[in-house]
């Protein structure tokens, strides 16, 4: 059992991303982005979901931008292009 409070996670320029549980199928992060921060266009080998925690970003995903805020999820598959822009500061999970 591990126990740990990733939510008091903030500060400094960078983003921060932090393994809360990881298995040989499946990954899943909790990403913190200060507002303005962004992940620039790439791609991922897996297909992934999104979970927004707290805060609103906005999630670029084949050239089409979708805001997600608190409560709101977005799946996508492996090697389609997507870039991120928090618009406020956000908290999300990444599960892929």
């Amino acid at each position: 059992m591990k126990n740990m409070n990733v939510l008091q996670e903030e500060g400094n320029n960078k983003v921060k991303s932090c393994t809360v549980f990881r298995t040989k199928r499946f990954n899943a992060s909790l990403v913190i982005m200060q507002q303005g921060q962004q992940i620039p266009p790439h791609t991922s080998p897996a297909d992934a979901m999104v979970l927004v925690v707290e805060g609103k970003i906005a999630f670029m995903l084949n050239e089409e931008v979708t805001v997600l805020e608190k409560g709101d999820v977005l799946t996508f598959h492996a090697n389609e292009i997507h870039a991120l822009q928090a618009l406020e500061t956000a908290r999300f999970l990444l599960i892929k």
